[in-house]
Formats: C-alpha cells, sequence, structure tokens
C-alpha cells in the first residue's frame, strides 16, 4: 500500500483511503486527478479486498479509459487489471446489453447504427414524408431527446398541436421503427436500453462492488441514471470532476448533477484537490480571477505548486492576419529566447472554433513551421478548400493533369470517373496534356478515340467553358483574386452543390470556403504592395526584362507550402515537433509549455450563437489553464471577414487587465533557468541562449503597436518611418518625450528623416513656383533684347514681394539644386525602419535621400506663444480715409509696400516685404496694373448712400430706369 500512496499530497491521501461509500473529488486543472482515481481503484484492491471483476470505472474517452488501464497496470499487475471492466458509458452499456439483452427483446447478434447510418435513415424517412425539417437537425434533436431520457413514445404524448412539433414527432417514431426492424441501436439507445434492463433486471448487477466515475461534471441525465443502476446494490460511489470545466452542455451535459448526487445520497464526502501541478501562479491567477465572474459556483481555490512565472499576454492586434503573424513571430522569438529548449511541440494554439484556424496555418506554413491539427482538419486538407484550389491550378497551369483529373466532375458534370480514365490514356499515348485533348474536343479541332455519351460531352464542353471564361478574366485582371474566386464559385453552383453533397455541415464547408476567399484578398493586397517594393528595390538591367510572377501563382504556391511543409521530414523518417493546433473542446485534459488563444472576441469566445454564456467562460478557463508556463491570448481588431471586433466582455470585466500584460515577455537568463525547472528540463548555458538570441530581428514584442492599430511603419500612406533602435520603444511609440514646462524653453523642432510638415511643403511648392517664374521672366527679357517682345506677358511689379520673401526664406540657388554626394548619403536603416519615399521633390534625378527640409532662418529663433495673440485693431474713419486716399500711391511701382499684420512672429519691420529683383528692370515699360478695388470704389464713392442695394457700376440704368 506504500506504494500506492506515494507521491500523494494530504488531500490526494484522503480521496485515495476514504471510507466513505459516496465520495466526490473535486479536482481542478492539474491536480492530479487521473493520478487519484486510479490509485483509489488500486486501494479497493490491494486493501479492500474487492475483486477487480467487481469493479467498474467508467471514462469520457476511450483514450482516458486506456491511460487508466495503462497506470492501474503499474500498481497492481497485468493480469487484474485486465480484469477490471474500465471504459466509456457506452461501453460499458454495451457490455451488458450484449450478455442480458435477452431480457429486453435483443438479440445477439444486434448491431450498433454508427453516425452516418443513423444521418441515412432519417434522411430518408424526411424524404418519404415530405417533411421539410432539415435532416441533420432532426438528427441532433432526436439524440438531445434521448439524451434527457424521452423515447419516442413519450414525446408523441407531450406533442403540441404545432405543425412542426407534429412532423418531428412522426419522423422520431419511424426513425425508431426502422431501428427496430433492422436490429439495430444507436448511441444513445445503448444507455436507454441498458437503463431500462437496469431497472427491470437489477440483479444483473448485484455483484457490482464498488463504481469510479471519471469527468463528471460531463454526464448527462441518462449517464446519472445509469450511475445510479450499476451501484444500486452496495451504492459504493467515487466520482472526480470539477464543475468549472463542464464545457459540453451542447452534449446535453448537466452540471447540476452534482448537486443532485448530494441530495440523493445525503452522507456524500467532498473533498478538494487544490494543489496545481501544472501551471504557474501567474496563470492560475489570471484564470481563477476568469472563472469567479460566475458567481453561481461553489467557492474554491487554485493554489501553484510551481513559482509565480512570467504573466499571460493580454495582445491587441490589427487583424486577424496580423494576429496569425505575431503568433509566429513569438514563437520563434521564444524559442530563439529559452536557447531552443522550447521545441515547436511545446506550443498548442487553442482555438474556440475550427473554422478560426485559416491564418494561423497560413502564417506558420509561411515561416515554415511545420503543424498539427486536433480535433478537426487541416484547413488545406478540407475537401471543398482543396476541389477550389485544384481548379484555380488549371486556370493558371492547364497541363496540371491531376488537379483536372479531379475536378472535371466537380460537380457533377456526367463524367464518370472511366471516362477520365480513358481520357487521360489517350491523352497520354498521343504525347498531349489532358486539357490540350479535351480543349480540341470541345472547339471541334480534335475527335477522341474514348467513348463519350451526350452527357458527357456535354459535361467537357462546360467544364472547358468554365475554365476559359475564368483564364480570360485572369488576363484582364491578374491581380484579381477575390473577383476570380467568386466568379467560379458562381459558375459551378458551389454553394448549392455543397448543400446536395455534405447536407449536414454545408454550412461549416461554405465558411470555409469563405476563408479562402478572405485568403484570396489579403493575398491580393500582399502581392500589389510587394511588387511595388520588388520594382523599386529591383529595377531589370538594361536589356532584361521584368519577370512579374502573377498573383495567382504566388497564391497557390504559398497554399501548397503551408499545406506541405512538414512532409519531407515526415518521409526522411526524422522525428517531427510540430505546432499543435486544436480545438479548445479537444484539448480538454492536454498540456503544453506555451499556449496561445487567439481571437479572444465577441462572437468567437463567447460565441455567437452560445446559449450559455456560463458554459462560455468555462471554456476560456478550460484553455487558459492547459498553459504550464507561459500563456498568450489576444484580440484582432478585425476578424478573417474583415468584420470588426470586440474584446470579450470576459476579459472587460474590472480588475481582469492587472493580471496580463500587453506585450509578450522580456525573458533573461535566470527566467530560463526558472523555466527549465517548471518543465523539468536542462538549462541552456548563457552563450548558446546569447547565440540564437542574436540571430532574432527583433529581441522584444515591440513591433505591432499596444492600442492594436497597424504598425507605423505599415501604415497605408507610407512604408516605413525612422526609429531609435537604442530605444526600447513597443509599436509606435515615441522614442521622445515632450516637456511641458513653461520654465523649459522649446526649442525648434527639426523634421526627422522621411516627414515633411505640410507648412514645409507648401513654401517648398511656392519657392519651386518663384524659380519658375524668374527662370521664364530671364527668358522673356532674353527674347526682347533679341528683338522678341513678349506677347501678353506682364512683368513682376517692382517692389511687389512674393509669399516665400513673407516668411523670409531665402530663394534656392543653382548650387542648393546640386545632387547630394554619394559618400555623404546615410547609413541605410533597416527594412522595419525604412524612411517615407519623399514626395516633397519631384525630381528624381537630383534627388537621392530626403534629407530633413530646411526652416527659414527667422523661425530659428522663434519660441512658441502661450499667451494670446494681439487683438485686431478696430478700424476707424480714419484709417478708412487713409486707405482710401492713398491707394494711388500702393499701386505705384516704385512705390515700398508694407503690410499691416498681427505681430505673431517677428516685428514690422521684419514682416516689411524685400523690394523686387532687378532682372525686371530691363523689361519695357507697360502700363501699372489696376485692382478693380482702386477703380470701381473710387468711380462709385461719391454717389452717396446706397440704401442697403448693391453698388454697380451702371445702377438703376441697367435695370432701364425702373424702380
Amino acid at each position: 500500500m506504500d506504494g500506492i500512496l506515494t507521491g500523494l499530497n494530504t488531500a490526494q491521501r484522503t480521496a485515495v483511503t476514504s471510507e466513505a461509500s459516496v465520495l466526490q473529488v473535486l479536482a481542478p486543472p492539474g491536480s492530479g486527478k487521473t493520478k487519484t482515481l486510479t490509485a483509489r481503484v488500486a486501494y479497493f484492491i490491494a486493501h479492500r479486498q474487492l475483486k477487480p471483476w467487481n469493479i467498474i470505472v467508467c471514462t469520457f474517452t476511450v483514450k482516458a479509459a486506456r491511460e487508466m488501464q495503462e497506470r492501474i497496470r503499474g500498481f497492481v499487475g497485468d493480469e487484474v487489471a485486465k480484469k477490471l471492466k474500465i471504459g466509456t458509458f457506452h461501453g460499458i452499456a454495451l457490455r451488458y446489453l450484449r450478455q442480458y439483452g435477452k431480457h429486453v427483446g435483443l438479440g445477439d447478434n444486434f448491431g450498433v447504427a454508427d453516425t452516418t447510418d443513423s444521418k441515412d435513415i432519417v434522411k430518408r424517412i424526411i424524404v418519404q414524408t415530405q417533411s421539410e425539417l432539415d435532416p441533420a437537425a432532426a438528427r441532433n434533436r432526436i439524440s438531445a431527446q434521448k439524451s434527457k431520457g424521452v423515447s419516442a413514445e413519450q414525446f408523441a404524448s407531450i406533442v403540441s398541436k404545432n405543425v412542426e412539433q407534429r412532423d418531428f414527432s412522426q419522423v422520431f417514431s419511424l426513425y425508431q421503427a426502422q431501428l427496430k426492424a433492422c436490429n439495430l441501436l444507436d448511441y444513445d439507445d445503448l444507455l436507454l436500453v441498458c437503463v431500462e434492463l437496469l431497472r427491470s433486471h437489477p440483479e444483473c448487477v448485484a455483484n457490482v462492488e464498488a463504481l469510479l466515475v471519471d469527468e463528471f461534471q460531463d454526464t448527462n441525465g441518462v449517464q446519472y441514471e445509469l450511475m445510479n443502476l450499476l451501484a444500486q446494490r452496495r451504492n459504493v460511489i467515487t466520482i472526480v470532476g470539477d464543475p468549472d470545466q463542464s464545457i459540453y452542455g451542447w452534449r446535453s451535459a448537466e452540471i447540476k448533477n452534482l448537486g443532485r448526487m448530494k441530495e440523493q445520497w445525503s452522507d456524500t464526502l467532498t473533498v478538494n484537490l487544490e494543489e496545481n501541478y501544472r501551471s504557474s501562479g501567474a496563470i492560475l491567477h489570471a484564470a481563477q480571477k476568469i472563472i469567479e465572474q460566475d458567481e453561481s459556483r461553489p467557492p474554491k481555490k487554485l493554489q501553484a505548486t510551481h513559482g509565480i512565472g512570467q504573466r499571460p499576454v493580454l495582445r491587441k492586434l490589427p487583424q486577424a492576419r496580423h494576429e496569425a503573424d505575431w503568433l509566429t513571430s513569438e514563437v520563434k522569438r521564444m524559442r530563439a529566447l529559452t536557447g531552443n529548449m522550447l521545441e515547436l511541440s511545446d506550443f498548442a494554439v487553442l482555438l474556440r472554433s475550427a473554422a478560426l484556424s485559416r491564418p494561423i496555418e497560413t502564417s506558420l506554413g509561411a515561416a515554415g513551421m511545420p503543424y498539427r491539427m486536433i480535433g478537426g482538419m487541416k484547413f488545406y486538407d478540407r475537401v471543398e478548400v482543396k476541389m477550389l484550389l485544384d481548379y484555380l491550378r488549371v486556370i493558371d497551369q492547364p497541363s496540371h493533369n491531376e488537379a483536372l483529373a479531379r475536378v472535371i466532375n466537380v460537380p457533377s458534370r456526367k463524367v464518370g470517373d472511366k471516362t477520365v480514365e480513358g481520357l487521360q490514356r489517350e491523352a497520354s499515348n498521343k504525347g498531349l496534356s489532358l486539357w490540350t485533348l479535351i480543349l480540341g474536343f470541345a472547339q471541334g479541332r480534335t475527335k477522341v478515340t474514348t467513348n463519350l455519351n451526350a452527357p458527357a460531352q456535354r459535361g467537357i464542353e462546360q467544364f472547358v467553358n468554365v475554365v476559359l471564361t475564368l483564364q480570360k478574366k485572369l488576363a484582364a485582371e491578374p491581380s484579381g483574386l477575390y473577383e476570380l474566386f467568386a466568379q467560379l464559385q458562381k459558375m459551378i453552383g458551389l454553394q448549392d452543390y455543397l448543400k446536395t453533397k455534405y447536407p449536414d455541415d454545408h454550412e461549416t464547408r461554405w465558411s470555409n470556403v469563405e476563408e479562402l476567399m478572405a485568403l484570396a484578398i489579403d493575398a491580393q493586397v500582399q502581392a500589389s504592395t510587394e511588387l511595388d517594393r520588388e520594382q523599386e528595390a529591383h529595377a531589370p538591367a538594361y536589356g532584361e526584362e521584368a519577370v512579374e510572377e502573377s498573383a495567382l501563382t504566388a497564391f497557390l504556391a504559398n497554399a501548397a507550402l503551408a499545406a506541405s511543409i512538414d512532409e519531407k521530414a515526415v518521409a526522411d523518417g526524422e522525428k517531427v515537433h510540430q505546432v499543435t493546433i486544436s480545438t479548445i473542446h479537444a484539448a480538454k485534459g492536454l498540456e503544453w509549455p506555451v499556449v496561445f488563444i487567439p481571437a479572444c472576441y465577441e462572437g468567437s469566445i463567447p460565441h455567437s450563437r452560445a446559449e450559455d454564456n456560463d458554459e462560455e467562460r468555462r471554456l476560456l478557463y478550460v484553455g487558459m489553464t492547459r498553459a504550464q508556463a507561459m500563456l498568450y491570448l489576444s484580440c484582432p481588431g478585425k476578424s478573417t471577414r474583415q468584420e470588426d471586433t470586440t474584446m470579450s466582455s470576459f476579459l472587460e470585466q474590472p480588475g481582469v487587465s492587472s493580471f496580463f500584460e500587453e506585450h509578450g515577455p522580456s525573458i533573461s537568463h535566470a527566467e530560463v533557468q526558472s523555466l527549465a525547472v517548471t518543465l523539468r528540463r536542462k538549462c541552456p548555458d548563457v552563450a548558446a541562449t546569447a547565440t540564437t538570441t542574436a540571430a532574432l530581428d527583433l529581441q522584444e514584442d515591440n513591433y505591432w503597436p499596444l492600442t492594436g492599430e497597424m504598425p507605423f511603419t505599415e501604415a497605408p500612406w507610407q512604408e516605413g518611418a525612422h526609429q531609435n533602435p537604442a530605444v526600447p520603444v513597443f509599436g509606435n511609440a515615441r522614442s521622445a518625450s515632450w516637456a511641458n514646462d513653461a520654465t523649459h524653453p522649446s526649442e525648434p523642432i527639426a523634421s526627422g528623416f522621411g516627414f515633411t510638415s505640410v507648412r514645409d511643403r507648401f513654401q517648398n511648392l511656392m519657392e519651386e513656383q518663384e524659380e519658375k517664374q524668374s527662370l521664364k521672366l530671364d527668358r522673356l527679357a532674353s527674347k526682347h533684347q533679341g528683338g522678341q517682345g513678349p506677347k501678353g506677358k506682364k512683368r513682376q511689379i517692382e517692389g511687389q514681394g512674393s509669399i516665400a520673401t513673407f516668411f523670409e526664406k531665402k530663394a534656392k540657388t543653382v548650387e542648393d539644386a546640386q545632387p547630394v554626394p554619394e559618400s555623404e548619403l546615410p547609413v541605410s536603416l533597416p527594412p522595419h525602419a525604412r524612411p517615407l519615399r519623399d514626395i516633397s521633390n519631384l525630381n528624381p534625378k537630383s534627388m537621392q535621400w530626403n534629407k530633413p527640409p530646411d526652416k527659414p532662418a527667422s523661425l530659428l529663433a522663434h519660441k512658441p506663444r502661450t499667451a494670446p495673440l494681439h487683438k485686431r485693431q478696430p478700424t476707424t474713419c480714419e484709417a478708412v480715409s487713409r486707405a482710401t486716399h492713398g491707394s494711388e500711391s500702393r499701386t505705384s511701382p516704385t512705390a515700398e509696400v508694407s503690410i499691416d499684420r498681427p505681430r505673431a512672429y517677428h516685428t514690422d519691420a521684419d514682416l516689411r516685404l524685400a523690394p523686387a529683383s532687378t532682372t525686371s528692370a530691363a523689361l519695357p515699360p507697360f502700363k501699372p496694373p489696376a485692382s478693380l478695388h482702386t477703380t470701381s470704389m473710387q468711380a462709385v464713392a461719391a454717389r452717396g448712400p446706397t440704401l442697403g442695394m448693391r453698388r454697380s457700376m451702371q445702377g438703376w440704368s441697367a435695370r432701364g430706369g425702373k424702380r
């Protein structure tokens, strides 16, 4: 017995050795529940002398049953372990029905209808009865009724007058009749009929001395009843469960069974296992904060046996594809920072639903990281996804015989497999591709020897028409991937095909199609951006032609890479370390050193179709407690369908944010040592860690802004921005601080590389215009000296300045326009810190680098004012009189002009305009220009008041003298 109790803590020992007949062991995640349960079974055999064949152990999965039998074998030996009745509820029920089924009318050779059989029977009945029920929904509804212990006869007796209810009742009754006629039981019937057997013949279980049940929180009503009946002779029951991990309500699991058990057996003893042997303290505290939002749950705590560890991360990203890229970069970063102590198999990505895996699979594939799927098929292995990719391969490369053969009859075009095989042989014998053969046949240029009936001929013509039409569209719009997808699925009637071919899960399959189309949009945008960069960075040499890879070709290549990244390693017989992608449901009972839970937004978790938010919260709790050392949660601003998202309400509750970091952790060598202790691994030395860390592009999680916005270097209006590599900033955080203190004078602000302010840009444009005007006047003057006078051109008025002279900025000279020498160019910046492409100088021949714009000399000493500007002086009659009578002097070309402006920047002397260039003196005399203000206003000024009427040069005469 000492060996059985070795390594158990106090609570575990209490549970194993308890003399209570009815025992509840509440075991939170990582508390050693399986170890406790197997030790109790061994204790029953070794200490209480119970017969192993009189002990029943019910588990939730076949895998759990096998694992438990292995552990018990280590305690009691192989021969004794084999005699135990260990299995799922359905497996235990089947054993009793095989042995005693004749008592309830079952034959010795009854069969079990699997899920496919059940669906086919329901579908056939609905067709026969002309019912409007959905076959999949009807099948699930039948299962739900049986899980509650309701038979077809019982449902028929309580059915209402509702037409839909009566239709379902009829289908339910006919389904049961069909099963009986075929001598079949479905999975739900195994439990129901076994309950019937044990109720009517309790002697069948008279020998049972003890019953143990694992994952009790996931039992439904029928399973609870079966538990009672199996143990009805002695009532020795031990259950292990955790109400916080009840996540199968959609399977009719009832969390209330724990309470029912205490009510039925008042002497029930409850033992709480509180010590957690899996996760770090920080992870447990965060998970506890989430689950405690459910105030109806019984209070219980988790105590970590490991150190506090790294705080979990709650990261915000712009979009789902950026979230996937960030996740991939964190896997790479964490491996490097730990000296590759962490393998790829130490990382898991847990999803609320398998449909969210596409961008993650794509990103991992692009990074060359192999991955495996649990609880779902890889995205690129799904039938509908492979079919669409095959169509695209044929459009892109018609000579792809294998892809063409797979889709020529999908959807059905009456071109059977034998016909396709015959066409393939004929094409091979003639030295042609399959496409060349059927294209020539469809266009009437080629005769085929393969026997084709009329429907097959029409089918081939239809297929050829689809391919040619889409090839033409692709040629017209090489980058229009999304439009190509849209027309393809419309031409082949894909959505209707999925509804007909896969009626039970056509919605899920269509969502996969939408995911693939969303991927096409991402690829389309990325291809466009990369093409621009490639054209700038790699211009073809003289005499060479630029080779442009089509967006479709690149898309298919990336898809193939993502789908087959780990095939070579498997073929070579290597042990492949793979990132695990799983649903949270399928990950229950498993653990990993590092866990990512992406898509933590409303509609994902909690799910939009979930009926019980408490169960969704428990699901998040289960996912979080799969992590041993590091936990990442993330939320994209936009989903894979480009819909705006909102952070999950579970993570927005008061106080939750204090348990999370906003960015990935920085790992010191001391923390690597602590991680090695937690994972019981050898810690790499400092030199190994430094070597792997040095190879990283970014050693911190500081590329994506903490706000969830796009990085400053990837903003849509620029391609890069300068970052100071010496300053550890996160995302687009500013590397400089701004002092808001009046005692510290503000220095003139100089723009960094790649940035031009609106004011500077306006000044540059005005200077360029002024320079062009001066050159034009010089040319006019030269022509005049040569005997050719200007036609209709007026020279600049002497003494009249320009907007550039107002700001006292020196005009550009010929020397200023010389290109910058190569030796003076700044050192190249890394790709993530490239400056903006300069748009302030549109002359590419003379500007190779965008240096900071020069500031006017008069602004260098200027300090921003904290006091308000002076108010404008009120206009007086005297001022108006001066302005009126002095208008003639202001139009004189030789008079010095001063402009009365508010003193916002300089003195009046500084604002005085400089005299005009002497270049204009060589021009011939001309009539001074006159403004409308000086001529018309003077002409009508002496006419007296207007009585509110508008002044006019014609006056009432324009109206013909009418009043």
